[in-house]
């Protein structure tokens, strides 16, 4: 935990040490489409406000905000890291340069790869977060509706912290298969990574600021890309 917690402050210097600066260009652009996309689909469950008051149909629609709520974050994550995969793609090849000193040779057919692979496990995961939140929701109503949030809230993170680590799992030539075992092993580094990501979402999906969502879309993914990246080859290193 120590090391992520370094590398993620040394993955500033990082970026400002081999001028990285272009690289957060197209976040940014996609941090603004997505703050606005938030903004104008907010309306949906406000305009069936009126009917919490409605015994049954009240009770109902408050359990649809709350599904749709939940989906919506989960999917807002999951859309955001897809879109950032080339970008931080590139950036991991440049930390695992950085840790090995084995120079990448850019291929168009590995990046391709790399966005497919990536798309397969983000599909995979969400849809393993799906039937796990299933669970969580029927489970709520013995253990309570913050409980059942919380555990929610972690599963989530475990899945996005691991799609960070398979960056470097695939650059190491890990299997997915290896991956997810890798993932299993490691629960704490996944979880550290998953849930700083969830939680720098979670609070401008909350207040809904602009430069919140511009810091936590533009910027946080590739520190943590990077960061994560020199946290799997130094532990390869170490136990070599």
């Amino acid at each position: 935990m120590k090391l992520f917690l370094n590398e993620l402050i040394n993955s500033v210097g990082f970026v400002f040490k081999r001028h990285l600066y272009l690289y957060f260009i197209p976040a940014i652009m996609i941090s603004f489409m997505f703050y606005w996309f938030v903004k104008g689909g907010g309306g949906i469950t406000n305009l069936l406000s009126f009917t919490e008051d409605w015994w049954v149909i009240g009770w109902i629609v408050k359990t649809l905000e709350s599904i749709i709520s939940t989906v919506s974050f989960i999917l807002f994550q999951f859309i955001i890291l897809v879109a950032l995969t080339p970008i931080n793609s590139m950036l991991s090849e440049k930390m695992k340069e950085e840790v090995t000193g084995v120079k990448p040779t850019f291929s168009m057919a590995q990046l391709l790869k790399s966005i497919g692979r990536s798309i397969k496990i983000f599909t995979v995961a969400f849809s393993s977060e799906m039937i796990l939140l299933l669970l969580i929701w029927f489970f709520s109503f013995f253990i309570g509706e913050w409980v059942s949030q919380i555990v929610g809230f972690v599963v989530t993170s475990y899945f996005i912290g691991f799609s960070f680590y398979d960056f470097a799992l695939d650059l190491d030539g890990k299997t997915s298969k290896e991956s997810w075992s890798w993932g299993k092993s490691n629960i704490s580094l996944v979880l550290a990574s998953g849930l700083l990501f969830s939680i720098t979402i979670y609070i401008p999906e909350q207040s809904g600021l602009l430069f919140l969502y511009v810091i936590s879309i533009s910027i946080v993914p590739h520190l943590l890309t990077i960061a994560t990246t020199a946290v799997y080859f130094k532990t390869k290193n170490i136990e070599s």
